[in-house]
Parts: C-alpha cells; sequence; structure tokens
C-alpha cells in the first residue's frame, strides 16, 4: 500500500515519470556481443582499406604494392567470413526466437560474405596468375598484353572493396539501433 502511495505522489510530482517500465530487450549479451562485433569489422574494413592505400603510397613499384595489398585483402578474408557467418548465425537463431529487428542485418551480411568471397578467392588468384604470365614474359602486366583485362579486375576489386565497406557500417547501424529502446519497445512480451 506504501508503495503504491509513494508511486501516486512520485507521479503528481513529476508527471513524466513512468509508471511502467519499458520492456527491455530479450537478449541483451547477444545483442551487445553482435554490436560490439559488427563494429570490429567495421573498423577493420576501413583500416584494410587505409593499408592498401597505404601500400601504394609508400612504394615506388605499382606492382609490388597491388601485391602487398591484396595479400593483405587474403589474409583478413578469414577473420572477416568468419566474423560476418557468426554475425549472420546468431542474427538468424534470434529472429527465430523473436526479434525481429535484427531482419535488417541479414542482407548486409550476406552481401558482405559474398564480396569478401568473390574477392579473396576469385580476383585476387585470378590477378596473380596474369601477374605471374606477364613477370614469365619478361614484363610487367600494366605493360603486358593483359593490361586491360588486369585493370578491369582491379577495379572490381576496388569496387567491392567500397561495398564491404560500405554494407559493415550498415550492419553495425542496424546492429546498434536494434538495442535502442525505441526498437525494443516493439518486442512481444
Amino acid at each position: 500500500m506504501k508503495l503504491i502511495r509513494t508511486s501516486c505522489c512520485i507521479a503528481l510530482i513529476n508527471p513524466y515519470y513512468p509508471m511502467v517500465e519499458e520492456p527491455s530487450t530479450r537478449y541483451p549479451l547477444s545483442l551487445h556481443c553482435l554490436e560490439i562485433l559488427s563494429h570490429l569489422m567495421a573498423g577493420a574494413t576501413l583500416a584494410q582499406a587505409l593499408g592498401c592505400i597505404a601500400a601504394y603510397l609508400s612504394m615506388e613499384d605499382a606492382q609490388a604494392a597491388g601485391m602487398l595489398a591484396d595479400l593483405l585483402i587474403q589474409h583478413l578474408s578469414y577473420y572477416f567470413l568468419g566474423c560476418a557467418f557468426l554475425i549472420l548465425s546468431l542474427s538468424n537463431l534470434l529472429i527465430k526466437r523473436g526479434t525481429k529487428q535484427l531482419k535488417g542485418v541479414r542482407l548486409p551480411s550476406l552481401c558482405f560474405i559474398f564480396s569478401v568471397a568473390f574477392t579473396s578467392y576469385l580476383l585476387i588468384p585470378r590477378m596473380d596468375y596474369l601477374r605471374e604470365t606477364a613477370l614469365q614474359d619478361g614484363m610487367p602486366v600494366m605493360l603486358s598484353p593483359f593490361a586491360n583485362y588486369f585493370f578491369i579486375l582491379k577495379s572490381l576489386g576496388y569496387f567491392l572493396l567500397c561495398i564491404q565497406i560500405f554494407s559493415c557500417i550498415i550492419m553495425a547501424w542496424r546492429l546498434s539501433n536494434a538495442r535502442s529502446p525505441q526498437m525494443s519497445a516493439d518486442l512481444p512480451n
């Protein structure tokens, strides 16, 4: 009885005091882990892009800088694919358990997985083959007959790197919105 009087007095004094608690998110630890992982991936993709730019700016030989940038992309792809698969799997599991606001994470994570896999396992090995073939003929790849094809592959690789950055930022943004009180207010009790 005393608790009811106290809350009524507080409501009379401060009309903005909430009488009913807002429902909290149902899986706060999982959502927090997903948010941290997506922010780490977004930072890592930006660092990867800066590392590729730094390779070109610090080396005079463009072919060696490209090879170093490709190695960086390939070695980080294992980390990126593992993290993106973890985000996709855990968000799908939480969606099946009723956390519907995570549906917006599926498409960016699938785009990210596709762009990382396509770049690391199809484009970069093909560019390495073109470099080796041109070096066997005694010239750099940009002076060989494969120069146009190599340029198209390199441009496609950088376009896919931009898609990786964009999809990671979208994932991080949507996962940080998934924990906000406005998004968690529509959860069923």
